[in-house]
């Protein structure tokens, strides 16, 4: 089974302070068939945002990008690292829904701003487990 491909990466440094952090990641189509954003969020508890809408963006096209912006609790000391945080997304992909699960290691700065790199990129359907 295929599905869609997409990457996403923080974008750019965060802005804030300790437990209140505007953190941008940005989600680009690396498939070639257009994908519709339904909603993201971010689960972990101790770096986590609610869910945020993206249904009113238009379908991303093959290598076309959107900036996904969150604010995010995140209050931890410099140095510290948090691992097995996710950027979860709910698109829709050839009529599916889908669970696209960004997994993140997310550190804090010198100033405590989480910065955050990508390990792993899945997929599933919607449903899948049923």
């Amino acid at each position: 089974m295929t599905s869609p491909s997409i990457s996403v990466l923080q974008n750019g440094r965060a802005a804030g302070a300790p437990g209140a952090w505007d953190v941008a990641f940005e989600a680009r189509n690396e498939g070639d068939a257009p994908v519709e954003m339904v909603e993201a969020w971010l689960p972990h508890g101790r770096f986590q945002a609610e869910a945020v809408s993206l249904s009113e963006q238009p379908p991303l096209a093959s290598g076309a990008s959107v900036r996904l912006e969150f604010t995010v609790r995140f209050d931890e000391p410099p140095g510290e690292l948090v691992e097995n945080a996710f950027v979860i997304l709910r698109v829709r992909w050839q009529g599916q829904e889908w669970r696209v699960l960004t997994r993140l290691a997310v550190t804090a700065e010198a100033d405590g701003s989480p910065i955050a790199s990508t390990e792993l990129i899945t997929a599933q359907p919607v449903g899948f487990s049923r």
